[in-house]
């Protein structure tokens, strides 16, 4: 009788262990992070993952903003019942800002008293006091570009290019794009590069500079 009851209680332990790990606690720093469940918002902070019976790990985001996102796995098997998340500070974040520009073509029409050849030469020295080097520049097609620029904050990479086309449908102009990219995954991953909405703090005043040298005013 008493080992029927041992295999009972076995039976019964191994069964609380089991069901113990169908659930299991995620919980962020900071507490406003979103938390994402194979690839689907579930929750702020924190959320507790409630396995399937045929679900064995299940592909875990959390996000916030002026954070690094971090994406991990989690398997069933895991015995920890909660798993803590802290988030790194992006130093990307606070050496940028927000703009609706990154990443878009803006038009800059040339003011009268500027013709083609002044116009080219006044671009050309904004360009290069930003950048090192122009990797294109053809004065015949009004086509220009630079080099991409990387900066390396640790957790993250962010590059910055820059590229300007001739636009004389109505009047001699000119559309500019910054090309601004993130990356939080493999650094050395071309692929892993995606635009950001942001914009690195010293070439903010790129497009102040050039609408005021050349612009309309």
């Amino acid at each position: 009788m008493k080992k029927v009851l041992l295999v009972l209680l076995a039976i019964l332990f191994c069964g609380t262990l089991n069901l113990n790990a169908q659930k299991k606690s995620i919980k962020v720093t900071p507490d406003n992070a979103k938390i994402y469940v194979d690839g689907e918002y579930v929750a702020d902070g924190s959320y507790i993952i409630k396995f399937n019976r045929n679900e064995d790990v299940v592909i875990i985001k959390a996000e916030a903003t002026g954070y690094v996102t971090k994406e991990f796995r989690v398997k069933k098997s895991d015995q920890r019942k909660t798993i803590t998340v802290k988030l790194a500070k992006d130093e990307a974040f606070d050496s940028s800002v927000a703009s609706e520009l990154a990443n878009k073509y803006f038009t800059i029409r040339v003011r009268e008293g500027i013709d083609e050849d002044k116009a080219w030469k006044l671009l050309t020295q904004v360009m290069l006091d930003y950048f090192p080097e122009l990797k294109t520049a053809d004065k015949a097609s009004g086509y220009m570009n630079t080099t991409w620029q990387e900066q390396d904050f640790g957790e993250s990479k962010v590059r910055t290019m820059v590229q300007i086309k001739e636009s004389s449908d109505d009047g001699l102009a000119y559309k500019i794009k910054i090309f601004s990219e993130k990356n939080e995954g493999d650094h050395d991953n071309e692929g892993d590069y995606k635009p950001w909405p942001r914009v690195l703090k010293k070439y903010e005043p790129l497009i102040n500079e050039m609408q005021m040298r050349l612009g309309d005013k």
